[in-house]
This record gives structure tokens, sequence and C-alpha cells, in this order.
């Protein structure tokens, strides 16, 4: 395997990224060594995220930190949220033309 160069992200910092594995760290340049575990810690909570809200899309999975079962509660919430803003859409439609109806004399 090829060994590619590291590329200098922040040069005043010493930063450099590595291109195979795309992971931040310091450089041997101007004696100064920087640990990034923090950051990648919170990196991984991000891409952890990210990937909750992409499987989200997906109305048969379940959230994570769900129980065991849960699979498909987005088909669920969604069904009833449809029909809540159905029901009410209907209704206010109902009192919008009611005295439109009762000008009408038909009710």
């Amino acid at each position: 395997m090829e060994m590619l160069p590291l590329i200098q992200v922040v040069p005043e910092m010493d930063l450099a990224i590595d291109p195979v594995t795309g992971s931040i760290g310091g450089a041997i340049g101007g004696g100064v060594l920087v640990t990034l575990d923090d950051v990648n810690v919170e990196i991984d909570k991000i891409e952890e995220a990210a990937d909750e809200l992409i499987n989200s899309l997906d109305p048969t999975t379940a959230p994570v930190g769900a129980y065991a079962g849960r699979a498909g509660s987005y088909v669920t919430a969604g069904k009833q949220t449809n029909f809540v803003y159905g029901f009410l859409i209907g209704l206010l439609l109902l009192v919008a033309i009611l005295p439109i109806l009762a000008k009408m004399g038909v009710l």
C-alpha cells in the first residue's frame, strides 16, 4: 500500500489530515503534538446523530435507544399525525362553509 503524504490543515498549529483514514492529528513539525481524541469523540457523536436522522426516513426502522419490538413506530406516528391534521383541516373547512350554507338557505 502506498503511503500518501499528510495534508496540513492548520500549519500554525501543525495539524494534518491523513487522506487514507480521514483522521486529523498533530504533525511533528514545530515540536508540538496535539491530541484530538476529544474532537474525534464529538465527531463520532455527530455521525451517530446523522445516521439516526437518515434512518428515520425509513418508516420501518426503530429509533436508536428504543425498546425491542418498536420497529415501525414511525409508521404509527405518521398515521396518527395525518389523522389529526385531516380532522383539524376538515373541521376548519366545515366551520368556514357553515355561514355560506346558512346564507344560501341549505341549513
